[in-house]
Formats: structure tokens, C-alpha cells, sequence
């Protein structure tokens, strides 16, 4: 027994010391890296510092709680192992396990800072636009849907699908049922997805700028009213994809198929649904350079969903899925 105890305590320790190595430097990277020192804002390294501060906290008494069979290799272990066997015996061959969890760590690394990042920014344009509210009288009427509630429900939905990946990047867990299964294996791939987010789309806004406004205005409030009713259902869809994927939020991962809201009906309805809002708010200055930077954006989000699909359709569950929802965007058609 006391075998077993010693066992179980030099097992739980280095599982705990590796993974603390591992998120601390992530912490002192995001602290002194001046991109991210100037990108990020106090509330988001805060959270950062606070959820690191948890682990710490609390992660060796999840080892020690853990019964031993169940632990499996945890990834600072792993990181260490990659480390270890290439500075002595000069290998960088990946094992797939490996290669996942190194993957994962660099996506990992890159979006939950920015997700967290994005969610302070909307909390605050939520709280800032329910402060806008003024007396009860002129609620009800289409100036006031669009000057005061389409800016709250937009924010509003922002602030939902942000928090949801904050904390599909923040936690994995078989509790949570989201352990990652594979991460993205191709440039192409990573390229597509990274260049939507800071910095790397800066690259494309640079060489065509970016047209579509989540606030456009059209001639009178009436068509501004409808065209907004119709941004709202499409930014709807969008949020109800991220519900339904729940704790599995990530980009460039498969944790998981998802099959139900609106992914029971097609197979990207986050990607047509953002697209073709941003297409129904350039209307108002369409020009030939507004209609090839949609273009162009499009062009990247369908890559994305095609390379996606190419990485899950490694998945057996995957394969049945597409054999049931056998539309990628729109239902009946496409």
C-alpha cells in the first residue's frame, strides 16, 4: 500500500510541476511578448493570470484524487517527452498522440487570449448599449429597434459565441465530453483559419479593404429596420451553432461530432450564416472593389469549411454524420 502511495504521489507530481511549466510560460509569454502586451487587454490577462493561479491551486489535488489507472499522459508530460528525446537522442519524429497535443497547445496558446480578449470588448459594448436604453414610452417603434435593441442584441450574441469559446479553449475534459481526437493536419488548413483573426487578416484588410458593417444604414429607417430583422435571424443562426456545439467550441480541432440544432440541418450554418450577413450589409455601397473583398472572404471561409471537412472525414463518426446531413450550407440545396 505504501508502495502504491509513494507511486501515486511521485506520478501526481510530475504530471502537476510539467503541466505548471507549460501554463506559466504561456502566462509569462502573454506578459512580455509585446505584441500581446499591447494587444491584450488588463481584463483579459487578468483571467489568464486567474486561471493559471487556479490550476495551481488546484491540479495536484486532481492527481491525487485521480485514481492512477485513469491518468493518462497529460501534456506537459508529453511536451516534455518531445523536448527530452529531441535534445538527446536528436529525434523529432511525432507520435500521433504527440503531434495532437503539441498542435492543440499552439491553437490552444493563439485563440484563448483572443476569444477572451474579444469577450471583454463585447461585455463592454453589451453594457454600454443597455445604458442607451431611455424611458419606456418609445420603445416599441422602429427607430428605437434600430438605434437601441439591434445594437443590444448584436453585442449580445457576440458576447455569448465569445464566451463559449473561451471556455471550449479554456477547459478539456472527458467530464466535459470535448478531449480533443485530432487537430487540423495541413497548412492550408491553419492558413485559412488563422488569417480571419488578428494579426494575420490585418494581411488581407491591407491589400483590399474591408466593407461590411454590422451597423450599416440605408435610406430610411424602414429598410434600415428590415435589413437588420434580417441581420438579427442570420446572426441568430450563427450564435445557435455555438450553443450546439457547446463545451466543444474550437476552431481547428474535432472533439467530437455535434448533430443537433442547427447542424442537424447542414453542415456549416456558422460559416453561411456570418458570410451572408456580411453580404447583405455591404448592399448600400456595393462597387466592384466591395464585391471582390466579399468575394475574397467568402472564398476563405469556404476553404475553411472544406478543409475542415476533409480532417473530420477522418472520423468514422463524422462519415455517418455527412451520410445523415448531407448539405454543407443550405438545406435542400447546397
Amino acid at each position: 500500500m505504501k508502495r502504491f502511495s509513494r507511486e501515486k504521489l511521485i506520478h501526481s507530481l510530475k504530471h502537476y510541476t510539467l503541466n505548471l511549466i507549460l501554463i506559466w510560460g504561456a502566462i509569462l509569454f502573454y506578459r512580455n511578448y509585446d505584441y500581446y502586451v499591447n494587444l491584450l487587454r488588463p481584463d483579459t490577462q487578468a483571467v489568464l493570470f486567474y486561471l493559471a493561479l487556479a490550476y495551481t491551486v488546484l491540479g495536484f489535488l486532481f492527481y491525487v484524487i485521480m485514481p492512477i489507472e485513469r491518468i493518462h499522459q497529460s501534456k506537459g508530460s508529453i511536451i516534455y517527452g518531445i523536448f527530452k528525446r529531441a535534445l538527446i537522442k536528436k529525434e523529432l519524429k511525432l507520435e500521433k498522440q504527440e503531434k495532437v497535443t503539441l498542435l492543440f497547445l499552439i491553437v490552444k496558446i493563439f485563440f484563448l487570449p483572443l476569444m477572451i480578449n474579444f469577450f471583454f470588448s463585447n461585455y463592454y459594448i453589451f453594457k454600454s448599449n443597455l445604458g442607451g436604453i431611455n424611458g419606456l414610452s418609445s420603445l416599441f417603434s422602429i427607430s428605437s429597434f434600430n438605434m437601441m435593441f439591434y445594437p443590444i442584441i448584436l453585442s449580445l450574441i457576440f458576447l455569448i459565441d465569445t464566451l463559449w469559446f473561451s471556455f471550449g479553449y479554456a477547459f478539456e475534459s472527458g467530464i466535459l465530453k470535448n478531449t480533443v481526437r485530432s487537430v487540423e493536419p495541413t497548412f492550408l488548413g491553419w492558413a485559412v483559419a488563422l488569417i480571419c483573426y488578428p494579426p494575420f487578416n490585418a494581411f488581407i484588410v491591407g491589400l483590399i479593404p474591408w466593407y461590411a458593417n454590422d451597423y450599416v444604414v440605408l435610406s430610411t429607417p424602414t429598410l434600415t429596420f428590415i435589413l437588420r430583422i434580417l441581420m438579427v435571424v442570420l446572426f441568430l443562426v450563427y450564435v445557435s451553432a455555438t450553443l450546439a456545439l457547446g463545451t466543444k467550441c474550437s476552431n481547428l480541432t474535432n472533439r467530437g461530432i455535434v448533430s443537433r440544432g442547427p447542424y442537424k440541418y447542414i453542415r456549416h450554418p456558422a460559416y453561411i450564416s456570418k458570410t451572408a450577413a456580411w453580404w447583405v450589409t455591404i448592399i448600400p455601397f456595393m462597387n466592384l472593389l466591395a464585391f471582390f473583398s466579399m468575394l475574397l472572404w467568402t472564398g476563405i471561409y469556404y476553404l475553411r469549411a472544406i478543409t475542415e471537412e476533409n480532417h473530420l472525414m477522418k472520423d468514422p463518426d463524422y462519415q455517418k454524420y455527412c451520410k445523415k446531413v448531407k448539405y454543407k450550407f443550405i438545406p435542400g440545396l447546397w
